[in-house]
């Protein structure tokens, strides 16, 4: 193999290994996964809380202070918001919220936090209706996968 095939195959090589670290990094641009304990500090902080399950499920519960944005009206709402204001996004698992925060670093914004864990892992002021509870924190057994857990969730469809 001559130098100039050696130079095109690293450029080639150095070109797929950018792609695949774009296309496969979990939060990309200006997005960052953070605990649960994490995302009740930001919380604290004064933060911008975005909930974006559906309005049934941030009913049910939510985080205290957040926004209801479900994922379908994301776009719409987040046009009008300051890009540079640091904002945590959340659903019940991390799942929606991952795509979620995806788009929002796409669109430019620099500050945003996933609780990747989701809802159900969160350990701060959960709101319910007109009702605010604190969540304790999980058994160090629980945290280590060492009993059982049992998670009900249900969906005003």
């Amino acid at each position: 193999m001559g130098h100039k095939q050696l130079v095109v195959w690293a450029i080639a090589a150095v070109v797929v290994i950018g792609v695949g670290v774009l296309l496969f990094s979990p939060a990309g641009g200006g997005a960052q996964d953070v605990s649960p304990e994490r995302s009740a500090e930001l919380v604290a902080e004064g933060v911008r809380v975005i909930d974006v399950r559906t309005p049934g499920e941030y009913e049910m519960s939510h985080i205290e202070r957040a926004e209801n944005v479900p994922m379908n009206m994301l776009a719409h709402e987040s046009m009008e918001w300051d890009r540079d204001e640091p904002v945590l996004v959340y659903c019940t698992t991390g799942a929606r919220s991952s795509d979620a925060i995806r788009y929002l670093a796409d669109q430019g914004f620099t500050d945003v936090y996933h609780l990747a864990a989701g809802i159900i892992a969160y350990q701060g002021a959960i709101v319910s209706g007109a009702d605010e509870v604190e969540i304790a924190e999980m058994p160090e057994d629980v945290v280590a996968g060492d009993g059982p857990v049992l998670y009900v969730f249900s969906t005003d469809w």
